[in-house]
């Protein structure tokens, strides 16, 4: 249904941009959307999207900050505990003299 709808959409934004009727197709066009979007089964729908919304935004909000916590830690931002801090096994900024110059546009050095 989605597909089909953005199928219209497309084919009803191409029909009024092309075409050289003019503004009496413009008018046609609009009203047929109109009509559409005043269709009980359309609000219908539009209700129950939005009533679903409401129900699960809660819990989209919840996992978003679970996710956002473990990256979080992950990164070792303040707040993080130390046990939830990765081991750095490579120190990037183990040669202080290397020449920033001479790397790359991927940031890796020519001579690896």
């Amino acid at each position: 249904m989605k597909k089909r709808l953005i199928l219209l959409a497309g084919l009803g934004v191409g029909y009024v941009l092309g075409s050289r009727t003019g503004r009496q197709s413009y008018e046609k066009l609009k009203a047929q959307a109109q009509d559409l979007w005043a269709d009980p089964r359309v609000q219908d729908t539009v209700e129950k999207a939005n009533q679903s919304i409401r129900e699960k935004s809660p819990a989209v909000a919840d996992a978003v900050q679970t996710a956002a916590d473990k990256v979080n830690s992950a990164a070792g931002t303040p707040g993080a505990t130390s046990t939830d801090t990765p081991e750095v096994k490579d120190d990037v900024m183990a040669d202080p003299m290397r020449d920033l110059d001479d790397e790359g546009p991927s940031g890796l050095s020519e001579d690896t």
